[in-house]
């Protein structure tokens, strides 16, 4: 275009870009500007158009220009906000699409990408706002009601999201995606065969994607349905092979079947991506886990060559140095992985684990104590500090430590309607076996020879389960209620009145069974009740299949501190933080147990 009026040349340029013929438009707005520098719409349309062709940086540039001439641009805050959401500028585009709903009120979309930001700031409640405000002005946007039903589950409101979701499958009946998230939302409900027919739904609409069929994979696993469960992760590995939570379950699956060849595919994804750290470094964490920390410390190895920023990485190579005793190289690896973050809890205690197995207490001890600073209810920081303290011969350690008032045995009454423990034991071991699928123990448990159940027992609407829960929660009342108070104690400090139930679960041990020594790094109370148990733990001389206290997971020569006797119908009660396992057993019968631990409100 020959240089010309600006207001012709402008008006040519729009008709240029509506047409889509975008170098004559953007020729003409820079012919524009040349003439205008400050001309506000050249700037933002411009922008808009750099915004269409994913220039984000140059659109950015662009529309700033834009609003500097005229503020009072809503298209122009809001094209800014998009621009800068894309350069990953989260809090500014906040600001900017607050901006455009400022200025145009009445324009829900500003509102609702306000929300989507504000949800994506971890700003709930005000985001919570904005979305009412988008939704008053648009009750048919399904975007928006599928926000909303996100927003309730953050919010932990699920039966809430729930409806939001059925909402905008009103509005969208076909939608593919919604149907997913609405499975999705029903797995974590823990109502499977209701989210088995939501992802069936989406699946026959045609939803191809890789967290389709890895969700699918999910609640099909929860039904016990364990082939069907490894066919929907292949699938997803079809459409995406290097998912990394498909090749993390599919052989989380595998190896609980039995199935000796269990990281066969994270093996074909690391061949398919050779530069990728993602297989090794999977593969890594299961072969650790599996106690195989020889060829765990090579795959970690090539994962620390491929993402020499890791920490993670690192620290699992150190983790698993350690275990094969080379501990000088254990503790140079964790060490990098601490320049690498210093702020990450998990392998201060992971590396004061390892100081602990060099025979390096007073340094583990300082060292558990950074990771405390850093996160104060790091369960696994508190037992590697209280091991230190004992290794070192400090007083502290049994006041940390107080296996013999902080462990509490309660044997528990039958719900009502039932004639005794006895009656109603049994019905609920017939109920618990079934949820028993697995052919063994999950890879990243610590159970051996036996099997566990999926998903969180307590929170699912099992009868005998639901009888006993408030059995349970009176007498964690009653423990809670006990506790002595000291604001200086680790577990003691937490004392309150308020508290939930977190992760639950149901362990099946077979002859030869027992828990390796561990603790509960995510818990505060934790528990075992005693569902049915074999002959053998009678025998109070050979304390087989009994629970014990305060013997860690290191080879170190200490001897448990506590041994507790099972009964049916006995829970018992302890710091999360404390050191447990149990005793082998020989025996025909399985022992069969419910776990849990609980957090404070």
């Amino acid at each position: 275009m020959k240089p010309q009026d600006p207001a012709r040349l402008l008006h040519q340029s729009v008709q240029a870009h509506q047409q889509g013929r975008l170098d004559i438009a953007e020729a003409g707005y820079r012919q524009v500007l040349q003439q205008l520098a400050n001309q506000p719409d050249a700037w933002r349309l411009l922008g808009q158009l750099q915004l269409a062709q994913a220039r984000w940086a140059e659109a950015a540039t662009s529309l700033s220009q834009s609003i500097r001439a005229r503020p009072q641009q809503a298209e122009a805050w809001h094209a800014l906000g998009e621009a800068q959401e894309e350069l990953q500028q989260l809090a500014e585009a906040e600001a900017s699409y607050r901006r455009a709903g400022e200025l145009r009120p009445g324009w829900p979309e500003a509102h609702y990408n306000q929300a989507r930001l504000l949800r994506m700031l971890e700003q709930t409640e005000p985001a919570r706002l904005a979305l009412k405000r988008s939704l008053d002005l648009n009750p048919s946007a399904v975007a928006a009601w599928q926000l909303r039903a996100l927003l309730e589950q953050d919010a932990g409101e699920l039966l809430t999201a729930l409806k939001s979701l059925d909402q905008a499958l009103h509005l969208a009946p076909e939608r593919a995606a919604l149907h997913h998230n609405r499975a999705v939302l029903l797995q974590r409900l823990h109502r499977h065969a209701e989210a088995l027919a939501a992802h069936e739904r989406a699946l026959g609409l045609g939803l191809q994607v890789a967290d389709a069929h890895y969700n699918h994979g999910n609640t099909l696993q929860s039904l016990g349905r364990n082939a069907a469960a490894a066919a929907a992760y292949r699938q997803a590995l079809k459409l995406d092979g290097q998912h990394g939570l498909a090749l993390y379950d599919l052989a989380r699956l595998r190896y609980s079947q039995g199935e000796p060849d269990f990281l066969d595919e994270l093996d074909a994804a690391e061949t398919a991506a050779p530069q990728s750290a993602l297989a090794p470094g999977l593969k890594a964490q299961l072969l650790l886990k599996a106690e195989r920390p020889s060829e765990a410390a090579d795959a970690y190895a090539r994962a620390c060559r491929l993402a020499p920023q890791s920490c993670a990485y690192f620290d699992g190579l150190g983790q698993a140095l350690s275990r094969l005793g080379r501990h000088e190289e254990a503790l140079q690896a964790q060490q990098h992985a601490l320049q690498l973050n210093p702020s990450d809890a998990n392998t201060r205690s992971n590396l004061a684990r390892s100081l602990l197995a060099a025979g390096r207490a007073a340094e583990a001890a300082a060292t558990a104590e950074q990771a405390l600073r850093h996160r104060p209810d790091d369960q696994l920081a508190v037992a590697l500090l209280g091991l230190a303290w004992r290794l070192l011969g400090d007083p502290r350690e049994a006041w940390l430590n107080d296996y013999g008032s902080l462990v509490q045995v309660f044997d528990l009454p039958a719900p009502p309607g039932w004639a005794g423990m006895t009656e109603f034991n049994q019905a609920l071991a017939t109920e618990l076996n079934a949820l028993h699928t697995d052919r063994e123990a999950p890879v990243d448990q610590t159970l051996r020879h036996g099997t566990q159940t999926h998903d969180n027992l307590l929170d699912q609407a099992w009868p005998r389960v639901a009888e006993l829960k408030p059995v349970l929660s009176a007498a964690i009342q009653r423990y809670i209620a006990g506790l002595p108070k000291d604001s200086s104690h680790p577990f003691l400090q937490e004392r309150r009145a308020g508290w939930r139930f977190t992760d639950s679960w149901s362990s099946r041990l077979r002859s030869s069974g027992f828990h390796t020594n561990h603790v509960h790094g995510h818990g505060w109370i934790s528990a075992c009740y005693y569902v049915a148990l074999p002959e053998a733990t009678v025998d109070a001389e050979a304390q087989a299949g009994w629970i014990k206290f305060g013997q860690p997971d290191l080879d170190l020569g200490l001897a448990p501190q506590r041994l507790e006797q099972p009964r049916v119908g006995r829970l018992v009660l302890f710091p999360s933080c404390f050191w447990h396992g149990t005793t082998p057993f020989v025996d025909e019968q399985p022992r069969l147990t419910i776990a849990f631990d609980i957090k404070p409100d």
